[in-house]
């Protein structure tokens, strides 16, 4: 499986869109889908028109994609920070809100996907939390504590400040090892990898296992 920054030659693909930034997401997705058979799966990730709307706002531009391109399934990340108690729920509401009918939602451990419908379009909406508590970097931080043996303080977490704090505890840490992301996720079994990032993974094998 792998992360592709084209889709020119590709007959079939999953896009991925996201309601946070584009780091350390796309790093971590793009090694762990090595991680994952089947080559002639291909993930893209793509900057829309729509791409400065964070949060679950980014779910709007869903009828634009499905109609742009050549793909049903689509991949949706976003932290925790985002969703304020059950994001089966508020994900559902927001897709209703911008006229997309839901027809079916399907736990898949941490991450669930639904099916949907914008139009003419059948849609696979494939959901994962980051975090899931707050952010992504919560998971990179066990990720952290794993391999190099330094623990991240994520007592500030839920705070503004505190966020960017962890951010940058963890970019120096990495740093100071010289070491990054990207060798962490590669030199860990995949067995660890689902440990700590549950929601990715579960989404990534459910596409592995699609024929």
């Amino acid at each position: 499986m792998r992360l592709v920054e084209s889709i020119k030659g590709i007959d079939s693909y999953y896009l991925i869109i996201s309601g946070n930034g584009t780091f350390p997401e796309s790093v971590i997705f793009k090694n762990l889908c090595k991680k994952f058979n089947g080559y002639d799966k291909a993930i893209f990730s793509i900057n829309t028109p729509l791409k400065k709307q964070t949060g679950l706002d980014a779910l709007n531009a869903i009828p634009l994609l499905s109609e742009k391109f050549r793909t049903n399934s689509i991949i949706f990340i976003v932290d925790g920070e985002h969703i304020k108690e059950n994001a089966a729920i508020e994900i559902q509401e927001h897709l209703k809100s911008k006229g997309i009918s839901v027809n079916q939602v399907l736990p898949l451990q941490g991450a669930f996907l639904i099916k949907c419908k914008t139009g003419p379009n059948n849609v696979i909406l494939f959901c994962i939390i980051g975090g899931p508590e707050v952010f992504i970097e919560e998971e990179v931080a066990k990720l952290v504590e794993l391999k190099l043996g330094v623990k991240i303080d994520l007592s500030r977490k839920r705070e503004s400040a505190g966020r960017k704090a962890i951010k940058k505890q963890i970019k120096q840490v990495l740093r100071e090892k010289g070491i990054s992301i990207e060798e962490l996720v590669r030199n860990t079994g995949i067995t660890k990898l689902e440990e700590i990032f549950p929601n990715i993974c579960a989404v990534l094998k459910k596409i592995e296992e699609e024929q």
